[in-house]
């Protein structure tokens, strides 16, 4: 903690902090944790938190309110989301590294395909508006379940269950127009 307090000006935004860093951690962990599924990518995004909470010290109350728990945990919630698309990225692109030298010739072939049609799906899928486009990316790329898509965007699970039904039509509807299915 010694070193967030280096990075504040005035006594009056350590305590501030100090106050805010013992009250909220362990929630923030948790929630961060909850999404990730990692300690250490948690500890990462809590971490991170706080360093944007140090620019934005005297936007936040010190007492605990709804207002300033939901501003930090939709700040751990945006991380986690990028840090989930990262490490897909990531994956995606060590396991394109590995699958350049295993593949055989005859799977070339339906490999470029499969890699094809999963690249217009994505396309089509960002194209769409709010909310479709976010409830699809977190469920199909992001292996996200229902309730944690409700509580990262801030839904009902009802109306994902809802949003992705609808998307999911949406994105049949375009891929008809495009003679893939």
């Amino acid at each position: 903690m010694i070193h967030y307090l280096q990075l504040l000006n005035t006594q009056q935004d350590k305590d501030k902090f100090v106050i805010l860093y013992q009250r909220y951690f362990q929630p923030l962990y948790s929630t961060a944790f909850e999404i990730l599924k990692d300690h250490a990518a948690s500890e990462d995004v809590v971490h991170e938190t706080f360093l944007i909470l140090i620019d934005h010290i005297d936007n936040v109350d010190e007492q605990a309110s709804m207002k300033t728990w939901n501003y930090l945990a939709t700040i751990v919630r945006r991380l986690c989301i990028d840090s989930l698309r990262k490490q897909k990225k990531t994956i995606l692109r060590d396991m394109e590294s590995e699958n350049v030298w295993v593949a055989s010739d005859d799977d070339i072939e339906s490999d470029f395909i499969g890699k094809e049609m999963t690249e217009q799906v994505k396309n089509l899928i960002q194209q769409m508006d709010y909310p479709y486009k976010q409830v699809l990316l977190l469920q199909y790329y992001n292996k996200m379940k229902g309730g944690d898509i409700a509580e990262t965007l801030d839904l009902k699970p009802e109306n994902v269950r809802q949003i992705a039904k609808r998307g999911r039509e949406q994105l049949k509807k375009q891929l008809k127009e495009r003679g893939y299915i």
